[in-house]
């Protein structure tokens, strides 16, 4: 009789540490997931990109995210905001507003095919179906402010 509680007692404590380990790591969440959004260069139409990111518990997850999305498309035929090598200035929020600081190559990066106002719509439209709790995004370049983002 005691050797069949022993065993009852050491199968349900192993259940149970199983069940504890099953359920902490899936809540543990391991990843971010991104929708990014690039203007191809051959069929100007907006090509959707997902990624999965480590979560990185240095900075805030929208700083994190915008650092993502300057880091360009995988696909090389589209359209990155920033040539690639180039540094971010600065980037955090406050507040719920995003501050981000991009160099002079941000500008240069602007062409004929992809205009200003349709940079200022894709950026927008990647922060804030991104990153549901900013209020806003104020886009600056080497210090000067050139793009007021605000939420829909």
């Amino acid at each position: 009789m005691n050797y069949i509680k022993t065993k009852i007692i050491s199968a349900s404590l192993l259940l149970v540490i199983i069940i504890i380990t099953l359920f902490t790591s899936v809540l543990n969440k391991k990843h971010d997931r991104y929708v990014l959004f690039f203007k191809n260069s051959i069929t100007g139409k907006i090509e959707t990109e997902i990624r999965y990111v480590p979560v990185q518990n240095i900075v805030e997850p929208e700083a994190a995210f915008f650092e993502e999305l300057m880091l360009g498309p995988i696909n090389h035929y589209c359209y990155a905001f920033i040539p690639e090598g180039s540094k971010i200035g600065s980037c955090f929020v406050k507040e719920g507003i995003l501050y981000a600081d991009l160099p002079a190559a941000f500008i240069e990066g602007i062409k004929k095919d992809f205009d200003s106002d349709e940079n200022k719509r894709l950026l927008q439209k990647n922060i804030f179906t991104n990153c549901k709790t900013l209020k806003a995004a104020n886009i600056f370049v080497e210090g000067t402010h050139i793009y007021e983002l605000l939420q829909k």
